[in-house]
């Protein structure tokens, strides 16, 4: 594929719907095209399109309502493909798109004929490639048994069976049919394609077969007669959607017509487009630079809020809760290796009565990750957070291994920080650090087995149970109420599984860091949370002799309770008072 310019950067970002958020990825600037993606992938598959058309376009391409990051349909009633169109057309409408070309793909195929159908003034081309049109259909039993159900098991075996399932789907048709009958034409896919199929797979959970089987109920035939759009049928010849050309009406309704193309990919995506080229001329209502993407986190909400800022090195992933706008915000970061999604009943509980941001640090799900991973380059990302969020002083609650970088924001930040909540501090000597460095964040390498998820799985999984995570001896055992259950773990193996290159920088940044001197300069007040029964906590009192305002409260398992700890201590007037 040719793409015009490689210059031009993908950025992400979310996008507020009645139903929630809807998670794009966009590049370039001029008329809108719009890419919808197939189940139950993700925005990530359009990415080599989105660079090929940044050129000329605002290429937008959207994770479908519950697949990737964006916020499921109502499990109640079942969603239909109706359903999908209307939520387009909100999304649109959020976009402040009034008309453009749209892009659809087998399942969202058929998500675009029906928008195109219903709101034949909102697209000016819809192309389906890979529209599926089957007699009648299939039924309910077939539907059920493709559609197996996916569960959360707490041994982590669902990881192993997704692999499984994601491999077979390009195997045989079904996938779940391994006659040779049944076999596909294809070549199989490597262990990085996989890789990210399956973490598709994994981030719409439970919600895997929703568009999906909408899809597969949906009858598109007598939807083609109501086509008054401008509409491309297309299919590659290797897709073993191709011979459903055939099964379109020998009389298709004025403006649309069919293209049959090779199997080779930079054909077809020169034939896209092409196409998209065509469409974008009779779009409306946009600028020639294009549309401003909005920016969720922009305005307040009480709900939990998903956006990207924007840093020198690129965008980090937030999570924003509650609406305090009169109390001082809170910083929260998550355990290395760790990320947002471990940290969320903690951040909901804090943002009761004020605005918590909770990010991923950089190099952990959907943040960027630094060119140079040291704690100085982490508190410096975090010093530019603050300034773009317009945060003029914070609270900052640190977890264990994140604690070097708030104590280090705290230092070279000491008029932005007012207070300090850290969960577990640690100050292990010159020759531990370089021991646990060794083995603490082994590789990630995609597998063609898919075993390396499990490894992940389990490791984050000793993590919450032993000090260190790779300890065998009973020595290491953390004594306490671990949060091992099966969602907890597989959203935070998800999110690390995201960038496997970098799952570990910041952990390991913090193992190469000498905490002693930073701490010794800490003016903040800070409240250190222990546990005399966790291995883990063996250092609190050692920290508490070298910080110069330091008070210790034992740390409840709970984090409703561990939120009002931390809230008491922030507005306690001696702590007010004594703030940089």
């Amino acid at each position: 594929m040719n793409a015009s310019t490689g210059s031009l950067p993908i950025r992400k970002g979310f996008v507020d719907v009645p139903s929630g958020q809807v998670h794009y990825r966009a590049a370039g600037y001029g008329p809108p095209v719009v890419l919808l993606h197939d189940s139950p992938r993700s925005s990530v598959m359009h990415t080599g399109m989105l660079q090929a058309l940044a050129g000329e376009f605002t290429a937008i391409a959207i994770d479908t309502p519950g697949y990737g990051h964006s916020t499921p349909l109502p499990a109640e009633p079942v969603p239909t493909i109706p359903d999908y169109a209307r939520a387009l057309a909100a999304t649109l409408e959020a976009f402040g798109i009034a008309r453009c070309p749209v892009y659809g793909f087998h399942t969202s195929s058929k998500i675009n004929l029906q928008f195109a159908v219903d709101h034949p003034d909102r697209v000016s081309l819809a192309i389906l490639d890979g529209l599926s049109l089957p007699p009648g259909g299939p039924g309910e039993d077939f539907i059920a048994r493709y559609m197996k159900p996916y569960v959360v098991l707490e041994d982590g075996s669902h990881l192993a069976s997704s692999w499984a399932r994601g491999r077979d789907l390009f195997r045989f048709f079904p996938w779940f049919d391994t006659r040779p009958q049944a076999r596909l034409p294809l070549d199989q896919p490597d262990e990085k394609f996989l890789h990210r199929y399956v973490l598709d797979m994994l981030l719409s959970g439970p919600h895997y077969s929703a568009a999906y089987a909408a899809a597969m109920r949906y009858l598109a035939l007598p939807q083609v007669e109501r086509v008054r759009a401008r509409t491309v049928f297309m299919c590659r010849d290797n897709d073993p959607l191709y011979p459903y050309l055939d099964a379109l009406p020998r009389e298709l309704p004025p403006g649309c017509s069919i293209e049959r193309l090779p199997g080779d990919r930079d054909t077809w995506a020169e034939r896209v487009i092409a196409l998209l080229r065509e469409g974008s001329v009779g779009a409306e209502g946009v600028a020639p630079s294009g549309i401003s993407l909005p920016d969720p986190l922009a305005r307040p909400r009480p709900r939990e809020t998903r956006g990207y800022v924007s840093l020198p090195h690129g965008q980090l992933h937030l999570r924003r809760f509650g609406t305090g706008l009169g109390a001082r915000p809170v910083l929260l970061l998550h355990e290395c290796p760790g990320s947002s999604a471990g940290v969320r009943d903690l951040a909901a509980a804090l943002g009761a009565d004020r605005t918590v941001y909770a990010l991923d640090l950089p190099g952990v799900g959907e943040s960027d990750p630094l060119p140079t991973p040291d704690v100085a380059h982490y508190a410096a990302a975090l010093r530019q957070l603050l300034d773009v969020l317009g945060l003029a002083q914070v609270d900052v609650v640190a977890e264990f291994t994140s604690v070097p970088f708030a104590v280090e924001l705290a230092r070279t930040a000491a008029n932005r920080v007012h207070a300090l909540g850290l969960d577990g501090t640690w100050l292990p000597g010159a020759a531990e650090r370089r021991a646990l460095w060794r083995q603490y964040c082994p590789p990630l390498a995609p597998r063609t087995d898919g075993t390396h998820l499990l490894s992940l799985w389990h490791r984050i999984r000793d993590q919450e149970l032993s000090w260190p995570w790779f300890e065998r001896s009973a020595a290491g055992i953390r004594r306490r109420a671990a949060p091992i259950d099966g969602q907890r773990l597989t959203a935070i193996v998800t999110d690390l599984a995201l960038q496997p290159s970098s799952y570990g920088d910041a952990a390991l940044a913090a193992l190469e860091h000498d905490l002693k001197p930073a701490l010794d300069a800490v003016a903040q007040p800070v409240l250190l949370l222990e546990d005399a029964a966790d291995v883990r906590y063996q250092w609190t009192a050692r920290v508490a002799r070298r910080l110069g305002r330091a008070s210790r409260v034992p740390r409840a398992p709970d984090a409703a309770e561990r939120a009002v700890a931390l809230r008491q201590w922030f507005d306690a007037p001696s702590v007010r008072r004594a703030g940089p």
